[in-house]
């Protein structure tokens, strides 16, 4: 089992470099392709599109094929549409290869959860699963800071896009080596979590979590460079610690549930909170840098702290089909992002970045008020 999870972790930066790669180009990107702010912000809902309609058709059929090999496929996958938006002679093909990359994210995305229990056995796996999660906002972390400069090195936002493919190749070569690990398939299937009221809950949940935070992450480079007006560089690289944020807090709520030191729904419910109180102050009229950053702080913590456990608390919801149950998390994530980004995007380009994170703030409320019903993976056992 040697080598498993730092693998896995490493699979899960690949795919979060793809979530994220073109937000801080967004203005190189719509200068060379001729978009407006929705447009741009279509770039998201492309990618999470696919990965909607991937997981919805193909959770079944992925339980047979297996997690190792539905890993690979889909790191191969992030590659290939990479590399297609950094060839892309227009729009429609930069949405093809962020419709690539969704599609690999989804066959990664809950087969890696899956492979993560055949590591794990019998033991707690809560604290391996939020190192996995923090993977991808530290991936789409990287890529808001690292995309400016990459492009600025090399002279072009293609030139980025291609260096990613080339990264992300390697990451797929390195799977090849990761161990096998014993995998029953489980009985049920999505059908199975659509009847699930307690998995639509962690839907929710999720798409306060990831989704705010992708949608969050596509913008706050553009709102730093706008509102502050920072040089690019700086405003991916302070825009990135949104994400980078979420990579702590994902890890620390996954070790605090492995040592049973809180409850999931008390964990659930201090992300939502911390996301509704950072995009007040981000929302501020006026608001100075500091007080911005500090939103963004809170949004960064709330963001990731839920993270395993609402994937712990879905499989404990529907014990005969785990991975739909996940799944249908991952689906709600998955809606977050395909219509927060954009949404964002529209309301920035007629009324602003006020509207923008009341977005934001409204879908973190409702989460909220979800947790006076749910029934946390303790509640469940």
């Amino acid at each position: 089992m040697r080598g498993g999870l730092p693998l896995v972790i490493l699979s899960a930066v690949a795919f979060g470099l793809t979530y994220a790669d073109h937000a801080p180009l967004i203005p190189l990107i719509a200068a060379d392709l001729g978009l407006a702010d929705v447009q741009s912000g279509l770039l998201s809902t492309a990618l999470f599109a696919a990965y909607f309609a991937t997981t919805l058709v193909a959770i079944g059929p992925l339980e047979r094929f297996g997690p190792r090999r539905a890993v690979g496929v889909g790191l191969a996958c992030a590659a290939l549409g990479a590399a297609i938006v950094a060839v892309a002679p227009a729009y429609p093909v930069a949405l093809l290869g962020k419709a690539v990359q969704g599609t690999g994210s989804a066959l990664a995305f809950v087969s890696a959860t899956r492979y993560i229990v055949g590591l794990y056995g019998d033991r707690r796996s809560h604290f391996a699963l939020g190192l996995y999660g923090a993977g991808f906002p530290l991936g789409s972390g990287l890529a808001l800071a690292l995309m400016p400069t990459l492009a600025s090195t090399l002279g072009a936002w293609r030139s980025a896009f291609a260096t990613e493919a080339v990264l992300i190749g390697l990451v797929t070569l390195a799977w090849t080596r990761s161990p096998a690990v014993p995998y029953v398939p489980a009985r049920g299937d999505m059908r199975d979590a659509l009847r699930c009221a307690n998995c639509w809950a962690m839907s929710l949940q999720h798409a306060a979590g990831f989704g705010l935070a992708l949608a969050s992450g596509t913008w706050i480079t553009v709102f730093l460079l706008r509102e502050f007006t920072l040089p690019l560089s700086l405003s991916g690289l302070l825009g990135s610690l949104l994400l980078f944020l979420a990579v702590v807090a994902r890890t620390a709520g996954g070790w605090l549930l492995a040592r049973e030191h809180v409850l999931t729904k008390a964990v659930m419910r201090a992300g939502d909170l911390s996301i509704v109180t950072g995009v007040a102050l981000l929302a501020l009229p006026g608001r100075p840098l500091p007080v911005a950053l500090l939103g963004m702080v809170l949004v960064g913590l709330g963001v990731g702290l839920p993270y395993a456990a609402v994937f712990n608390t879905a499989a404990a919801s529907l014990p005969t089909a785990p991975a739909a149950a996940q799944g249908l998390a991952a689906i709600g994530g998955t809606a977050g992002a395909m219509i927060g980004a954009p949404l964002m995007g529209f309301a920035v380009q007629t009324q602003g970045f006020g509207a923008a994170w009341a977005v934001v703030g409204t879908v973190a409320a409702l989460a909220l008020v979800t947790t006076l019903r749910l029934r946390g993976e303790e509640e469940l056992a």
